[in-house]
């Protein structure tokens, strides 16, 4: 029997609906929102929420950011903190719904009204057994953008990372520079981290630990010490080593950017935010090469808004390059071909990069240690949930551990690990076809081949992700039309380096779970082969390289396309101050502007980049003695 006929209900209601097999059927989000909005009204957090805007828009403002995402967020309530700035926050999405704050349920969000469902361009060296051979990446499309989706993972990056883009012609961006930006954001509440000079308390950026975790886990962290792995604070002095997972949560509950930064600034009078505003063009004089503002769409009526000072895009690695682009900004070959007036001849839309590896990486086990569906008691988890912020629901189940080490291509003396090994409890088989498998976009074939035989057992996953990739892909238009979605080429593994350092990891995976404790628990490797791959002997080198590249698995980093670098620099797309080449009043400030990909999750540093740039615009615009005397 197919899981389809075992589970004929459970594909039409993924996405918008939580599916849980349990005595109570399917509890609908719509259910569960007004459930929390009744008892849990300190989630709800009605009087905080920011305000839409509506139709009264000003003709012109100081300055229009254009996503409220992880970045945007963050840079527009840092610039109304100036009174005499007017400022006019566009997202295309609506406010978060109050479901998403609860850590259990992010998966919840995939394909619904609050997520991109970006899709790349069908491509034979990766994502093979994914539906339809395209990669499936969930985006928000919300306040607070993908800080709404994500796994809450607070985690920075290598200090070698910041050290390197300074090396590299970007002045003001070394570790010692940024780390003052990353305190200045951090509420730490974890109480052994808070006395660490690697962080603050006092943010408006929550960090706390997980208030659930799986039994599995700890017996992983004692498998990372039998082979020699230190335990570490992933943002402490050290990278290499293991760490239990402490992220943007506030009272256990996820915090957004959208509330961390925006629900504190919602009384002030010159921050303008409004939703459900597609920005479809940045406008810019082509005489003066000065931008004058944006078109963008808001409930079916189009407009117009002036920027005085400037338009600062925080779209993120796939909607800011793609305006750009729209807007003049780009290749000069690729904007004459959809007839595009030419404003500044750059490389947008090159040198984007992920963090990538395979999925469904699945150990099965014998003793009862992991998070499994059907043994979720749904009122259990439900009352402790609503009533002491506790049990399964409050883990994020994806990522409760993990560990950042050494490939065996990389020089451990360096400690800049090329390796993230991150631990899911909760995997592919275990939570009923339910949740991760939509993430993942797995097609039906795969599915029925890999996980169906082993569905509802006991098991763990392992996500061996690179850190430093090699390959380079690119965004690029499909038309001049912006309605239409740009197209994303990811190149994953099209530098073979890449597919040797993901081989590796699982080699590493391998060895956790055959340590003598996971021994212990049965811990064994899944027996079923990914179809595309079972002419390999299994497991070997060749099968897991194959197997690479039919489940291949993104951890949704996006970064690069709107590369930062000195003007020497012939791949940079805007200077060290984020400020566009050849465009006056236009600046980039997210995930684009990484020259390269940090080592670790882009929250944080997006974060990071948001709060440097408001500084820096501040710096640009303002005298600041006479702001603070």
């Amino acid at each position: 029997m197919t899981l389809r006929q075992r589970l004929p209900n459970m594909r039409s209601t993924l996405g918008p609906f939580l599916a849980f097999r349990t005595e109570l059927g399917l509890l609908s989000i719509a259910a569960l929102d007004l459930m929390l909005s009744i008892l849990r009204p300190d989630l709800a957090d009605l009087a905080s929420r920011p305000l839409d805007v509506g139709h009264e828009f000003l003709k012109s403002y100081d300055f229009i950011v254009v996503g409220a995402g992880s970045a945007g967020a963050v840079v527009a309530s840092r610039l109304s903190e100036i009174n005499s700035w007017n400022v006019l926050l566009l997202e295309a999405g609506p406010d978060e719904p109050i479901f998403t704050d609860v850590p259990g349920l992010g998966g919840g969000s995939a394909r619904s009204n609050i997520d991109w469902q970006v899709r790349t361009e069908a491509d034979l060296g990766y994502c093979r057994s994914s539906q339809g051979g395209r990669c499936y990446f969930p985006q928000g499309k919300v306040l607070g953008g993908t800080s709404v989706l994500n796994g809450m993972l607070y985690i920075r990056g290598n200090r070698r990372d910041y050290d390197q883009w300074a090396a590299d012609g970007n002045e003001g961006w070394s570790y010692d520079d940024v780390l003052p930006y990353f305190l200045k954001s951090e509420d730490m509440r974890v109480e052994k981290y808070k006395s660490s000079s690697y962080h603050a308390t006092g943010g408006l950026l929550p960090v706390e630990e997980m208030r659930f975790n799986s039994p599995v886990t700890d017996e992983l962290f004692k498998a990372a010490e039998e082979l020699g792995y230190p335990e570490i604070d992933v943002n402490g002095e050290s990278q290499t080593g293991f760490f239990r997972f402490y992220g943007t949560l506030r009272n256990g509950f996820r915090c957004s950017t959208s509330k961390a930064f925006l629900r504190p600034a919602r009384n002030r009078k010159n921050l303008h935010v409004s939703m459900r505003s597609t920005v479809l063009k940045v406008l810019i004089d082509g005489e003066t090469k000065r931008v004058v503002g944006v078109v963008f769409d808001k409930d079916g009526r189009r407009y117009v808004v002036k920027a005085t000072q400037e338009v600062i895009l925080s779209a993120g690695a796939f909607r800011s390059p793609h305006l750009l682009l729209l807007s003049g900004v780009g290749p000069r070959e690729q904007l004459d071909h959809f007839g595009i007036p030419v404003v500044s001849d750059l490389p947008v839309g090159k040198n984007l990069q992920d963090h990538i590896s395979l999925g469904a990486l699945i150990f099965l086990l014998e003793d009862p240690i992991s998070t499994i569906l059907t043994r979720v008691n749904v009122f259990s988890a439900l009352t402790q949930l609503l009533f002491s912020n506790k049990g399964p629901l409050m883990s994020n189940g994806a990522v409760e551990i993990s560990g950042f080490v050494h490939s065996r291509y990389a020089n451990a003396s360096e400690n800049w690990p090329d390796l993230a090994l991150y631990f899911k409890s909760v995997t592919e088989n275990n939570d009923g076809g339910a949740f991760l498998r939509v993430l993942e976009g797995l097609s039906d074939e795969v599915f029925a081949d890999l996980v169906e035989p082993i569905l509802l057992k006991d098991a763990f996953g392992i996500f061996p992700c690179i850190l430093h990739p090699y390959s380079r892909g690119e965004v690029s238009l499909r038309s001049s039309n912006p309605r239409d979605p740009p197209i994303i080429r990811p190149n994953y593994f099209s530098d073979p380096r890449d597919l040797a350092v993901a081989v590796d990891g699982v080699r590493l995976a391998m060895l956790l779970s055959e340590t003598k404790i996971m021994k212990a628990h049965g811990a064994r490797l899944n027996p079923n082969k990914i179809r595309g791959c079972a002419h390999f002997e299994y497991p070997s080198d060749e099968y897991w390289a194959c197997a690479a590249r039919e489940i291949t698995m993104s951890a949704w980093h996006f970064a690069g396309t709107a590369k930062m670098g000195p003007s020497y620099d012939p791949e940079a797309v805007v200077d060290p101050r984020l400020r566009v080449y050849g465009v006056r009043g236009l600046r980039v400030v997210d995930s684009s502007i990484m020259p390269i990909i940090v080592s670790g999750n882009t929250n944080a540093p997006a974060i990071m980049i948001a709060e440097k740039a408001a500084d820096m615009i501040k710096e640009d615009k303002l005298d600041f003695q006479n702001i603070f005397s």
